[in-house]
């Protein structure tokens, strides 16, 4: 019988023999407590030499942004670091102790070191460690001080907050932020946050977004969100480097619908009729010194009642105030959709519309809707209107004394 060969098989060219088959290379897995990867200039890996499955339980991917898988709060100081590494000279290295997220979901914790070495031709790139540490190790390892950003940074945590790289994709996405949005943290990194907003909003931010990342800066906007629990939202964009050198940008988001909600209360209060809804005597100048500023054609239709004080006297004011409401909802009635029209208080009313309306077409449609308004009252109830159409060099009081002036020529020809 021919003997065995003894001699080993020689090594493939290129792969030296380490006596580490898969199979114990995957029950060595927990034994490995570190990984190094290399990180380019835009903080996404180019290397990876991690335990089988990764380090955290399945690692990150070439192309992967370095906070994929960071804990939110610890995030922002993982940025803070890679914001000083970055600009710092060849062989520089400073440590964080972080959470990341393991393989079934939760956080353990870990210490990050990052070297600069960028000066090396064939590494070319932020060498980064990252080793496992004992659940009592609670202290930072030295190496990289808070910085006043950082403070900042963390107060926003409450809000909603994004961290976009300089090229302004989402890297980081707080618990808040995805609330907000509606979005999950790994949508938001794939398809950005400009899908969660109105088509007019996501130009306006898009604009914005462009300035921030073309040179450090500031800006804000409320926006309107089309998914999520919250309806109105403002934005602040605040970016941080040197101009034509953006690191990052800051994204924090406010829930204002409530806000807003109040102040358009409060803006109606201070511009409308309390009792009829229409524009008030301040609205109304405003609409038209407007108007007439842009030299925007204008006819004015001033409309005063006549009987209304008989109602008053005969059937108390609450009568008084519910003809004078029907009143306002039959010119809303008789009026197109672009006109406008105030009560000036007591029994006087204006609308303001296009001139190509005819003088007579439109007080006769005026006068009938008053009419109709109040026909259901014994005491008989009418309109008198003066029309005045705008001329060069009109301010508001002038093209309303006119109109004034009409109306109560009208009032007399009907009294004689």
């Amino acid at each position: 019988m021919q003997a065995a060969h003894t001699v080993d098989e020689p090594a493939e060219a290129g792969a030296p023999e380490t006596g580490v088959t898969p199979e114990l290379l995957d029950r060595l897995r927990p034994y490995l407590a570190e990984s190094i990867m290399v990180l380019d200039a835009d903080w996404t890996v180019k290397a990876n030499l991690a335990p089988p499955g990764g380090l955290i339980g399945r690692g990150l991917g070439l192309g992967v942004h370095t906070l994929e898988d960071m804990h939110p709060d610890d995030a922002i100081m993982v940025m803070d670091l890679g914001m000083q590494a970055f600009s710092t000279e060849a062989g520089w290295q400073g440590s964080k102790i972080v959470r990341m997220r393991t393989g079934d979901g939760t956080y353990g914790r870990y210490e990050i070191t990052a070297i600069n070495r960028f000066d090396d031709p064939v590494i070319d790139g932020m060498v980064v460690r990252t080793r496992e540490l004992p659940h009592d190790v609670t202290e930072d390892v030295t190496g990289i001080e808070r910085t006043s950003a950082i403070e900042t940074l963390a107060e926003m945590l409450p809000l909603g907050v994004l961290l976009l790289d300089k090229n302004g994709r989402v890297v980081f996405a707080n618990d808040n932020a995805c609330g907000m949005l509606g979005r999950d943290p790994e949508i938001l990194k794939r398809d950005g946050f400009e899908p969660t907003l109105s088509d007019n909003d996501r130009q306006i931010t898009t604009e914005i977004l462009r300035r921030v990342l073309a040179e450090p800066g500031y800006e804000r906007c409320t926006v309107q969100l089309v998914a999520g629990h919250v309806e109105r939202a403002e934005y602040q964009f605040t970016s941080e480097g040197a101009p034509g050198e953006v690191s990052c940008v800051v994204v924090t988001i406010e829930d204002v619908t409530q806000r807003d909600a109040e102040h358009r209360v409060l803006e109606a209060r201070a511009n409308h009729d309390p009792l009829t809804g229409l524009l008030n005597r301040a609205a109304l100048h405003e609409l038209l010194d407007d108007r007439l500023a842009r030299e925007e054609p204008t006819m004015v239709a001033y409309l005063d009642l006549d009987g209304f004080k008989a109602v008053n006297d005969t059937w108390g004011h609450e009568r008084g105030d519910q003809l004078l409401v029907a009143v306002a909802q039959g010119l809303a009635h008789a009026c197109s959709p672009e006109d406008e029209i105030a009560r000036l208080g007591g029994d006087e009313f204006v609308v303001v519309t296009d001139p190509q309306h005819s003088y007579e077409v439109l007080g006769n449609r005026l006068r009938d809707a008053v009419t109709g308004a109040t026909r259901g009252d014994h005491q008989q109830v009418t309109g008198s209107i003066g029309l005045a159409v705008s001329q060069a060099g009109d301010s508001c009081h002038d093209i309303l004394r006119r109109a004034d002036h009409a109306m109560y020529a009208a009032k007399s020809r009907r009294r004689a």
